[in-house]
Parts: structure tokens; sequence; C-alpha cells
């Protein structure tokens, strides 16, 4: 016969797994509705609603996005000098925010990179319509969606995005807690720093990491940060032959940061230069 104590126990562990499987069942359910009210706002900005058997993450046509380009640079050029204002704008934070709490949910970095770049096509008309606008407005959704371009290893992108901030002095968003230089130098670097030695983008990278430097070669950012950047560019030169430019850079980044792992790089380097001639 099972005592009263145990009954008591066994009540109480059943109420417990009810009640977590229960608010698992619930929090699915919120991300799923979630999920679909971002597909819908996201059908919304391009043309107004689309028929039940189009799929929700459908990649847009190029007519969509000349559209979607129309639209912002239209709402671009109406805005006030502060804040952009329209509905391109307006149905694009909505969209963003939906984007951002799918994000949230997941806990993957490398999953939540895969998801930024199946999300980002959906705004490049947006993208490409503020910029010709060129009014220079804050704009929260254009610099997240900066920071998306150069999480996915987008730099080009990303970094025109960088170039209109720096013009119009834009800021990221407050939740980044990093100024638009600091942020998009570590960024730049980090990819850099982390490409594969056989990777057959290397002179491409160095061209972006190159464009990083001349915005903010002269920015106000920690030493650290600019001294990773120095040393992301080093390693290129020196894997795309370029070793006078390789020490050049190593030696700006030993500058900033003695700490920065560039000292074996500068020796050796030198060393082969010598030993060549040259």
């Amino acid at each position: 016969m099972v005592s009263p104590a145990k009954k008591r126990f066994e009540e109480a562990r059943a109420a417990r797994e009810a009640a977590e499987a229960e608010a698992q069942e619930k929090a699915r359910k919120e991300r799923e509705a979630r999920q679909r009210k971002a597909d819908e706002r996201r059908k919304h900005v391009v043309s107004g609603p689309r028929s039940e058997s189009e799929p929700a993450h459908r990649i847009m046509s190029p007519a969509e996005k000349r559209f979607q380009a129309q639209q912002a640079r239209k709402d671009a050029a109406a805005g006030t000098p502060d804040r952009p204002t329209g509905d391109s704008y307006n149905l694009h934070k909505a969209a963003i925010i939906e984007d951002s709490r799918r994000l949230h949910d997941i806990e993957s970095i490398e999953r939540k990179i895969e998801a930024k770049r199946e999300m980002l096509p959906n705004y490049e008309g947006y993208v490409a319509g503020v910029l010709e606008a060129g009014t220079g407005q804050q704009d929260d959704v254009l610099m997240t969606l900066m920071v998306w371009y150069l999480d996915v290893g987008d730099l080009k992108t990303g970094l025109d995005i960088a170039d209109y901030a720096v013009k119009h002095g834009l800021e990221t968003p407050d939740r980044y807690q990093r100024k638009t230089a600091n942020l998009v130098a570590e960024e730049v670097a980090d990819f850099a720093l982390k490409l594969d030695e056989d990777a057959e983008d290397k002179e491409e990278i160095r061209e972006q990491v190159l464009r990083t430097v001349d915005y903010f070669a002269d920015a106000d950012m920690h030493d650290q940060v600019k001294a990773k950047l120095y040393k992301a560019l080093g390693n290129l030169d020196q894997a795309t032959g370029r070793p006078e430019s390789a020490i050049a850079a190593f030696e700006r980044a030993l500058d900033l940061n003695d700490r920065v792992g560039v000292k074996k790089d500068i020796e050796r380097l030198k060393k082969e230069l010598k030993n060549s001639g040259e």
C-alpha cells in the first residue's frame, strides 16, 4: 500500500511535469505565432498579401526588390532630419523586430548566422533604397542590418552601409553598446582573422579590410580593436605576397597593443626579406 507521504510526492511530481510540459508547449506556440506574424509582415513589405500556396521563406524576385527599393527611397526622401518615416521604414522595423525575436530563440551562434543569411535577402531592396536616397537620417533598421551583413561575412554590403553611416554620423542601436567605428572594425577584424588558410577570396577580403582601415584609422576606438584590425590586414598582406606591407601593418598593430601577437611574424618577415636581398 502506498503511503500518504509518497502519494503526495508522486502527485506533486506529476503536477510539476505537467506544468513544465504545458509551459514548453505554450512557448512553442508563441514562437510559431511570432514566426507567422514575421512572415506575413515581410510579405506586406513587398506588395501586399499573397496566396496561401506560397512558401513562407521564398526569395524576392528582382522586380519585387526594385519595388522595395523605390518605396524605401521615396520614404527616406520624405523623412525628418532625425528619424525616417513612412510605410517602408515602419514595415521593415516591424519585420526586423520579429526576426530579432526569432534569432533570440536560437541558441547556436552558427544557426543564428544561417538564419540571418536566410533573412537578409528580404531587406536588400530597403537597404538599396535608403543608400540611394542619401538623406542620412538615423535609421536603426539600416544599422541593425549593417551588423547582420558583417555577421554573415558579407563585408562589402556591411561596409557600404558603414560608409553611409560615417558620412552621416549614424550610430548603432543602444542594444549593441558599441559605437559604429568600434563595432565595424572589430567585426571585420574578427572575420578576417578567422579566415581559412586555403580560402580563395583573400584578395577580396583584404580589399574590405583596407576599406575598414581607411574609414576608421583615425576614429576614436579602443586601441586593442584597432590593433586587431591592423593584425588582420597584416595577415592578409602576408597571405597575398605583400611582405613589406605586412610588416608595416604588424608594426602598427604592435604600436597599439604590445600583446597583439605579431612580434614573431615581424621578425620572420624581416629575416625572409633580408635573405632574399630585398
